[in-house]
C-alpha cells in the first residue's frame, strides 16, 4: 500500500491508500493532518499502512463531535458519576466543547488543535482548573471512543493543559474566630459558623445535616448526606461520595451547648409558623423550615466578615482553618484526616504540609529543651 506525507501550513498530513472499491475498483485513501512534526507523521503513516497490510486497519469514524460527545454523556459519563458531578461536566461540555468543536469528525481531531483549544481557553480568561476540567472530559471521552472502535488513539493523551497553580489557603487566627463570632451572635445566625469552625464539615454536610444525626448522649455527629444541587432536580439530599465522608467527629461540651440552644430557638419558631413550617428535620433551614439556600449563607458569611472587620475568607476555608488550629495544637494528622472526611492521611499532610512544617520546627526545639534541661 502507498502514502504520502505533505506540509500544510505549520503542520503535517498524511495520505494512503486503504484498499479498492469493490464495485468501480478505484483506490480507496484515508487522509490526516494535525502532526506537528515530519517525524511524527512518518511514524503515523508506518504504523497505517502495516495496519492495513495485516488487515487491522480501523477506519476511522466520521461521527461528528457534537452527536458523539452527547451520545458518551448520556450511555457512559452521567451513570458513572455524581448527579452534581454529571451536572456541573455537562455545562463545561454544552457551554465550552461542543460551541468549539461542533460539527468537526471525531478522528480528525488532534493533539495539536485540543492544545490551541486550552491555549485560547487561557487567552478567553478561564483559570488553569476550568481548562484541565476540560481537558479532562476529552481525555475519558476519547477513552471510551477507542473502546468503542471509533478512535485508534486518544488525542488528548499527549496534550499539555496548563499546570494548576497552587492556591493559597486563608485561615483565621484564634482571636479573628472569636470576634467573628461574637458579631454573628448579635444578629443570632452564630450556629452554623460555629459547628463549621469547630467541626471542619464541609457546606453541603452542615446544610444537610438533622437532629437525628446529632447523639446528645455520646457528643458525636454522624455525617451520612449533604445538600446538593442541580439544575434539573434544584436543591436535594444526597449520600456523602465515599466511605471516609461517611464518618462520626466528636463533639465539646461547648458545641453541645451550642446546638441545644439552637435546637430550642428553632422549635420556640416551629410552634409559631405551626403548619407553614415545612418540618424536614434539617439543623440549619430557610425561615420556613425548608433547605437553606447555599448562595444565602454564603452571602449572610460574606455579609458578616465585613461587619466584623475581619480579611475575607471563602466558607470552605473555615474548614481549614479547623484543621489548622488542631495541627498547631500537636493533634495527630491522623485524627484531623478522619474528622474531615479525607480517604487517607497523606491527603491531609499534602494540603497542610504549611503547617506540619512548623509543626516540625517546634518538635525539633522540644527535643532540644528536653535533652539539656534534663542533662
Amino acid at each position: 500500500m502507498k502514502g504520502s506525507i505533505v506540509k500544510k501550513g505549520s503542520t503535517y498530513m498524511i495520505r494512503f491508500d486503504v484498499g479498492r472499491d469493490s464495485g468501480s475498483g478505484k483506490r480507496i485513501q484515508r487522509a490526516k493532518g494535525g502532526f506537528k512534526t515530519k517525524k511524527e507523521a512518518q511514524e503515523y503513516l508506518v504504523n497505517a499502512i502495516n495496519e492495513v497490510n495485516q488487515g487491522t486497519f480501523l477506519q476511522p469514524s466520521k461521527e461528528e463531535f457534537s452527536i458523539f460527545i452527547e451520545r458518551w454523556f448520556n450511555t457512559y459519563y452521567k451513570r458513572n458519576v455524581a448527579e452534581t458531578t454529571a451536572d456541573i461536566s455537562w455545562c463545561l461540555i454544552k457551554g465550552h466543547l461542543i460551541p468549539y468543536f461542533n460539527k468537526q469528525v471525531i478522528s480528525s481531531i488532534s493533539t495539536y488543535q485540543l492544545d490551541c483549544f486550552y491555549n485560547e481557553k487561557l487567552e478567553e480568561g478561564y483559570s488553569a482548573k476550568t481548562i484541565r476540567e476540560l481537558h479532562s472530559l476529552l481525555r475519558r471521552a476519547f477513552e471510551q471512543a477507542i473502546k468503542w472502535s471509533l478512535l485508534k488513539f486518544n488525542p488528548a493523551v499527549n496534550a499539555t493543559p496548563p499546570k494548576e497553580k497552587i492556591k493559597e489557603r486563608h485561615t483565621w487566627s484564634k482571636n479573628d474566630i472569636k470576634k467573628f463570632i461574637d458579631t454573628a451572635k448579635l444578629s443570632e445566625e452564630a450556629t452554623i459558623y460555629i459547628i463549621a469552625i469547630f467541626t471542619g464539615m464541609r457546606r453541603g454536610e452542615i446544610l444537610g445535616l438533622k437532629w437525628q444525626d446529632i447523639d446528645f448522649d455520646l457528643k458525636k455527629i454522624y455525617v451520612t448526606r449533604s445538600l446538593a444541587f442541580t439544575s434539573e432536580k434544584g436543591l436535594f439530599l444526597k449520600d456523602v461520595k465515599t466511605s471516609k465522608s461517611r464518618r462520626q467527629i466528636s463533639l465539646s461540651p461547648y458545641i453541645i451547648d451550642v446546638l441545644k440552644q439552637h435546637q430550642v430557638i428553632q422549635n420556640n419558631f416551629k410552634e409559631k409558623l405551626g403548619e407553614d413550617y415545612l418540618d424536614k428535620g434539617l439543623v440549619f433551614t430557610s425561615i420556613n423550615g425548608n433547605f437553606k439556600d447555599p448562595r444565602n449563607l454564603l452571602r449572610e458569611f460574606s455579609r458578616l466578615t465585613k461587619k466584623a472587620g475581619l480579611i475575607k475568607i471563602s466558607f470552605h476555608d473555615l474548614r481549614h482553618t479547623h484543621a489548622t488550629l488542631l495541627l498547631k495544637n500537636g493533634e495527630n494528622p491522623k485524627v484531623v484526616s478522619e474528622r474531615l472526611g479525607h480517604s487517607r492521611v497523606g491527603i491531609t499532610l499534602d494540603l497542610y504540609s504549611h503547617v506540619t512544617d512548623d509543626i516540625q520546627e517546634e518538635a525539633a526545639l522540644r527535643l532540644e529543651e528536653s535533652f539539656f534541661n534534663n542533662k
